[in-house]
């Protein structure tokens, strides 16, 4: 028997959130000046501090929350009390370094987790690195071939000019000889 993926459906607004797995959950978040309080109905009552941009340190159902993010292009890092993790985000979805088991793959509108989407970015990560070296061969063949044609046009001119400059020269010595 085959199993049939399930595609992922949630509902979203501000403070609600439905889905499939997940259930119904009503967040409301009280912040200013770097302090926060967030009362969610599925996760209970979270006080929050600010460090700095992308990274908070709190507590949570009488347990400490040190969670910092930062991104920069597709790399994506982690860290938080429990590790750090690091992961590349692609049109595809994100491939975790640290735990490929934590991974993302989305595939004809049908969003695979884990060790399947670890594998399936794999297999992208090879086929879009053998194009981008056919792509680079390519253009290194050009641009050999273009830098290759300028040095053998240059080294023609040059001796052209040259040629042209010795025998104007002897010309001119064999005039002020006669």
């Amino acid at each position: 028997m085959t199993r049939i993926p399930r595609k992922r459906w949630e509902l979203r607004s501000k403070n609600f959130r439905v889905s499939r797995t997940g259930g119904f959950s009503a967040t409301k978040t009280i912040a200013g000046d770097g302090y926060g309080a967030t009362l969610n109905t599925k996760h209970g009552l979270r006080l929050h501090k600010r460090i700095a941009k992308g990274t908070r340190v709190g507590w949570q159902n009488g347990k400490f929350q040190f969670i910092g993010r930062f991104s920069n292009g597709p790399l994506n890092f982690n860290v938080s009390k429990s590790g750090v993790s690091t992961s590349i985000r692609t049109e595809r979805g994100a491939y975790n370094i640290f735990k490929p088991n934590y991974s993302s793959f989305k595939l004809g509108g049908v969003q695979l987790r884990g060790k399947k989407a670890a594998n399936l970015h794999m297999i992208y990560f090879l086929i879009m690195l053998s194009v981008n070296l056919i792509k680079l061969a390519w253009h290194l063949m050009i641009s050999l071939f273009w830098f290759s044609y300028a040095a053998i046009r240059w080294l023609i001119d040059f001796s052209v000019g040259f040629y042209k400059a010795f025998t104007e020269k002897e010309a001119e010595q064999a005039k002020e000889l006669n």
